[in-house]
């Protein structure tokens, strides 16, 4: 008989033994329902190993994921295999499963097949185990997004992770020293995505983002001293900082949580330069932000502007940063590194323009109909708020000259500075179009408009705009386009 298809059979054997004994433990078994779910998730992980020794033809390896997207998705809609299913039907996370699985194999089967070995093992024991011992174990849990994670759960994500990672470098190349290094860097991308990705989806990105990373890795070896270095000073001195903020109540937990990872991966990928920036950032409006605090209370309860920020509107602010800043390590293309200090400029001149306009006296205009609206309102524009915008954008451009200048030694004419002050500016109008067109808006009990979906545990009704685009979306949205406009000038 042909050995691949002996492969495939044994495939299907291994994978269907694991959800029967998945089935019985959720039937029978006393443990939490979770258990069940986490046992059919870990063990079908390994189902890359099985056919990595027994299947050959990336033809006869594509057929079990496409044959399981098929029957988890129907498993889904009609409650077919109880041990993998949650009650609510909210997520796809089983059916994204088998396609990460998919995906994984028709980019390494044939290329680097360990490391997608490395990547699905990552999403089946190391999100496995995170969300059992989270469960079991948890402490300290916070928020991000609707995800409830624990600090005890995301660190066994990293160390196994870790584990994960080493042991197949090892197996494949051999010890050494930057096989730790990027073991402990891989690990650390896997348990961001593990992190941030919206509920469910991190059945995708966590494989999927964890096998190109380390394929990345892997081709840039002969510097991963530097990076090594990098990542271990950038998670000490993010450290404490996030913690510094958290005390001065800056930062929620989640959001120091936030700011160590985003600080780490800006370090890693851009050095001092883009560190220095993201601080600069973080120092200038954290301090806006206590300035007249007790100004502020209205608009913070009503609207989800200033106040401590949390994990999501960390990376809202710096999240497309630190992606040009992993597209700059991939590349070494200076105009990553202009388009990551023009993402930093419009964050901060949003952030400038939001926690100093509403200070002004008069309340600011709204630019769908022109009329004066309450302070914090998305979509509302004030002199005042325009102009701190501007200086806010104006700082971030001028600190990247003087870098260039006195640091680098590399002469940059003004015109640099107005580019990165005027598209920085944009990316805050921007914003403010978007507030004020496209963002879900609600009203609370009294009629009054609010961007929360629930104030003081009661709903809220939608006005206008979609309901899934939030502040925070608004914020990614308009720093990528400011920064995809700057590159009709740059390039």
């Amino acid at each position: 008989m042909n050995k691949n298809l002996v492969g495939l059979i044994i495939s299907f054997v291994f994978v269907f033994i694991i959800i029967i004994i998945g089935e019985i433990l959720n039937k029978f078994g006393k443990s939490h329902k979770e258990f069940s779910r986490k046992f059919v998730h870990i063990g079908v992980s390994n189902w890359w190993i099985i056919a990595m020794l027994t299947i050959d033809s990336i033809y006869y390896a594509i057929i079990p994921p496409i044959i399981f997207i098929l029957l988890n998705y129907m498993s889904y809609k009609k409650d077919y295999i109880s041990s993998i299913e949650r009650n609510n039907k909210e997520s796809l996370g089983t059916v994204y499963y088998p396609i990460s699985l998919l995906i994984l194999v028709l980019l390494f089967w044939e290329r680097n097949i360990y490391i997608g070995a490395v990547g699905i093992l990552i999403m089946g024991y190391g999100d496995g185990l995170a969300a059992l011992i989270g469960i079991k174990y948890g402490l300290n849990e916070f928020k991000v997004g609707n995800n409830t994670k624990s600090i005890i759960g995301t660190t066994t994500m990293f160390m196994v992770s870790f584990v994960v990672t080493a042991i197949g470098l090892i197996i494949v190349i051999g010890f050494s020293r930057n096989v730790l290094i990027i073991s402990i860097i891989t690990a650390f991308i896997a348990t961001i995505f593990e992190l941030v990705t919206p509920y469910g989806l991190d059945n995708i990105t966590v494989p999927l983002i964890s096998s190109l990373f380390l394929y990345l890795l892997l081709s840039i070896d002969n510097n991963m001293i530097i990076y090594g270095y990098r990542f271990v000073v950038g998670i000490v001195f993010s450290g404490i900082i996030g913690l510094l903020a958290y005390k001065k109540k800056s930062l929620t937990k989640s959001g120091m949580i936030g700011a160590i990872i985003l600080g780490t991966g800006i370090y890693l990928t851009t050095g001092f330069y883009g560190a220095s920036t993201m601080i600069l950032f973080f120092i200038s409006s954290s301090g806006l932000s206590h300035y007249k605090k007790s100004n502020k209370e209205v608009v913070a309860k009503q609207f989800d502007k200033t106040g401590n920020r949390d994990i999501t509107q960390v990376f809202a602010n710096g999240g497309v940063g630190l992606v040009y800043g992993i597209l700059y390590m991939i590349s070494d293309n200076p105009i990553y590194l202009i388009l990551f200090t023009i993402a930093f400029a419009a964050a901060n001149a949003d952030t400038w323009s939001t926690e100093i306009g509403v200070l002004d006296n008069r309340n600011p205009i709204h630019l769908r109909n022109f009329k004066r609206v309450p302070k914090g309102t998305s979509g509302a524009v004030s002199f005042l708020g325009t102009f701190a915008g501007f200086m806010g954008s104006l700082l971030i451009g001028i600190y990247s000259a003087l870098y260039i200048n006195f640091i680098l030694d590399i002469r940059v004419e003004v015109i640099y500075i107005l580019l990165i002050s005027i598209f920085g500016l944009m990316g805050s109008m921007i914003d403010s179009a978007l507030g004020a067109f496209i963002q879900g808006i609600y009203v609370d009990k009294e009629n009054k408009e609010t961007e929360k979906k629930y104030i003081n545990g009661k709903n809220t009704k939608l006005k206008r705009g979609v309901k899934y685009i939030n502040n925070d979306i608004v914020n990614i949205i308009s720093i990528i386009i400011a920064t995809l406009l700057s590159l009709f000038i740059l390039i």
